[in-house]
C-alpha cells in the first residue's frame, strides 16, 4: 500500500469548472485504480466543494519572449502548499501541488515547447494546457492531454525520472503527438522503481 498522497490542484487562469472537476475525479481514479497510489485531490483548503481560479501571478509575464515563467509559478505553487499545510495543522502530510495553467510556459534555456515542469523529488509540478489544444479544441482531447502531462510531472514530484519506455507516462514528449502515444499509466519499471524504492 502506498502511503497517503494530497494533491492540491491549483488552477490559474481561465478554466471552465466543469472541466477542473472532471480532470480532478479522472486524475484520482487513475492514481489509485491503474498505479495503486492512494491519493487525494482537492481544489481548496477550507472546502472541498469550492474551485478556486486563481489570477495568473504577478511578474510571470515576460514580454520579449511572450510567455509566463515557471519561476514565478513554482513560487505560486509553493504559496499554496503553504496555505494547505497550515490547513491541515500538519507538517508532516505527504503534499503535492499539481499548478495548472492555460497559458504557454517557458524555462530559461529551454527553446522547444514546454508541456510542463516539476523538480525530481520536489513538491510542485506545472502543467500548461495551452499546447495541448488541437483545431478542433476538442475538450476530451486535452483532458486526456493534460492527463497524461499531470501524471508525467507528479511522477516527478514522487521520484520517477524519465523513461525510454515507449508509451509509458514518463516517457520524454518533445511535441503533443508523443503526448498521444503514451498511455495514462506508468510502466512496470517505472512502477516497480517507485513502489520498491519511495518510502
Amino acid at each position: 500500500m502506498y502511503e497517503k498522497l494530497y494533491i492540491r490542484i491549483a488552477a490559474a487562469g481561465n478554466f471552465d469548472e466543469k472541466f477542473l472537476l472532471e480532470f480532478r475525479r479522472e486524475l484520482q481514479s487513475l492514481l489509485w485504480d491503474n498505479l495503486g497510489i492512494n491519493a487525494t485531490c482537492f481544489f481548496s483548503s477550507s472546502n472541498s466543494s469550492i474551485v478556486p481560479i486563481y489570477k495568473i501571478p504577478k511578474n510571470a509575464y515576460t514580454s520579449h519572449i511572450g510567455k509566463y515563467n515557471t519561476q514565478s509559478l513554482f513560487i505560486f505553487g509553493k504559496e499554496r502548499r503553504e496555505e494547505s499545510l497550515k490547513q491541515f495543522g500538519n507538517l508532516d502530510v505527504l503534499l503535492k501541488v499539481l499548478v495548472l495553467v492555460d497559458f504557454e510556459i517557458y524555462r530559461k534555456g529551454f527553446a522547444g515547447t514546454l508541456f510542463g515542469e516539476a523538480e525530481v523529488g520536489g513538491d510542485i509540478a506545472i502543467v500548461s494546457t495551452a499546447p495541448l489544444e488541437n483545431h478542433f479544441k476538442s475538450r476530451f482531447l486535452i483532458k486526456e492531454r493534460t492527463l497524461k502531462e499531470a501524471l508525467h510531472e507528479l511522477g516527478h514530484t514522487i521520484g520517477l525520472d524519465h523513461c525510454k519506455i515507449k508509451g509509458c507516462a514518463m516517457n520524454l514528449s518533445k511535441d503533443i503527438y508523443d503526448i498521444d502515444e503514451k498511455k495514462k499509466t506508468y510502466c512496470k519499471e517505472c512502477l516497480n522503481r517507485l513502489f520498491g524504492g519511495y518510502s
